[in-house]
């Protein structure tokens, strides 16, 4: 088949109140800015031949966001997508397995599991003709304001929490710097601290951070700006692909799904996310009361988890506390993985029920689907793991059990539920993923 022809355009950057446009057209000049992602936009901007996507922000309940699926299809495409600092930051969170690009701190720790909602980022603004207007304060903001504050020597650390514990309990849209102080019952008279919190705005700087990264990548590379389309059709909507937009499982059988899901779960060390609140779950009897007893560490886990890493002593103790925290997870997982390994089915019914009453079934099948597609991918480019890749994959999948290091979980695999070879198979297929990521934003 003929090549179409390469359609070169300026990098297309979705933008709503997170960063002024004349600050985004600095980071990145020639930029074409658009409104906030909504869904079907990157189908829309793909056809009309961008190349170089960039989500800072997008729609949230008011309208319907950019699905996974969507990104997915357009990063199969020949595209690349590069998210921070809101939508952005929590799609690349979800796709980085299959190429997507995050950048900033807020999509390191969506990406780490330390954030795991979009509460973190959302807020309402306004739009006129000269941009856009935040009219509150999204909750991200606040920590990352309170944690700034607090080693500026501007407040102590239980006021800072209770501000924090403050926007916590009010509805996104009444976040505001005032109301949120003054429920906290912090005293600021003079409006110092409110001058001071205001100025800062994690959101702001990792959309600018984002953008200049960008820029930076183009003048490097100015090939990454014409990347033609792999495909000659236009794209299946995944709502009409899967006739209905909640569907996940996009034509796959729902047991084997379920089956597959926690398997993987179970391997990648992804499970360790949700044990504890599988072992809450009653009665109390079955799985969930195995696991309540294997679980008994879970309270010294989270006294540790909320701990600020330089509270209380020096960074001799900070660092013990975490290898305390980090032993008795691995400890609450061996112990686990015993009750796990007589039932694997009760536990593959319990991680479902989890997942759907969570919310975050769609996320995970998503993630579990992305990692198995990237390595599929890489094997048909005749791509091969490189050492580091193989290193990445099997730290990130020795942390996620708790474990230092991969010769430690391999110590430990005796008690697991499936044999070392299932384990190592793994980590042969995400290195292939991150094979393939690397490949992607290296051409």
């Amino acid at each position: 088949m003929q090549q179409r022809p390469t359609m070169q355009i300026a990098p297309i950057v979705y933008l709503g109140p997170s960063l002024p446009r004349s600050d985004a057209e600095a980071a990145l000049p020639g930029c074409d800015l658009r409104a906030p992602i909504r869904r079907g936009d990157l189908y829309r901007d793909r056809l009309g031949g961008g190349s170089v996507f960039v989500i800072i922000d997008g729609v949230f309940h008011q309208e319907p966001a950019v699905p996974p699926r969507e990104i997915l299809d357009v990063l199969e495409d020949g595209a690349l997508i590069v998210g921070a600092s809101s939508m952005g930051a929590l799609r690349a969170a979800e796709c980085w397995p299959a190429g997507m690009r995050g950048v900033g701190t807020i999509y390191r720790l969506y990406r780490r599991g330390a954030l795991g909602s979009d509460d973190e980022v959302i807020l309402i603004y306004s739009a006129d003709g000269s941009g856009y207007q935040s009219r509150s304060v999204p909750l991200i903001n606040v920590r990352y304001a309170l944690s700034r504050a607090f080693r500026k020597g501007r407040i102590d650390l239980p006021a800072a929490e209770r501000v924090v514990a403050s926007a916590q309990r009010l509805h996104f849209s009444e976040r505001r710097w005032a109301v949120i102080l003054s429920n906290a019952g912090v005293l600021d008279p003079d409006g110092e601290l409110q001058t001071l919190v205001s100025s800062l705005d994690l959101k702001r700087e990792d959309a600018a951070r984002c953008l200049r990264t960008v820029a930076r990548w183009l003048a490097d590379a100015p090939v990454l700006a014409e990347r033609p389309r792999r495909l000659s059709m236009a794209f299946i909507p995944s709502e009409v692909r899967r006739q209905r937009d909640y569907d996940a499982l996009a034509g796959l059988d729902r047991e084997e799904v379920k089956r597959d899901l926690s398997r993987w779960q179970l391997i990648s060390g992804r499970y360790s996310r949700h044990l504890l609140r599988i072992a809450a779950v009653d009665p109390e009897v079955g799985l969930a009361a195995r696991l309540k007893k294997k679980c008994a560490l879970a309270p010294l886990l989270a006294e540790l988890g909320h701990r600020r890493d330089g509270e209380g002593g020096s960074n001799g103790n900070a660092e013990s506390r975490a290898n305390v925290r980090t032993a008795a997870l691995a400890l609450v997982l061996l112990e686990s993985w015993k009750a796990l390994a007589a039932d694997q089915q009760a536990f593959a019914e319990a991680l479902w029920a989890e997942l759907s009453a969570s919310g975050e079934l769609d996320a995970e099948i998503f993630r579990w689907r992305a990692v198995r597609d990237a390595a599929r991918v890489a094997r048909g480019r005749g791509l091969s793991m490189q050492a580091r890749d193989q290193f990445l994959a099997e730290s990130e999948i020795a942390h996620a059990h708790g474990f230092h290091s991969w010769q430690d979980l391999q110590q430990a695999s005796t008690l697991a539920p499936y044999p070392w070879s299932d384990f190592v198979a793994y980590r042969d297929e995400l290195a292939l993923a991150k094979r393939l990521r690397q490949e992607l934003f290296n051409p």
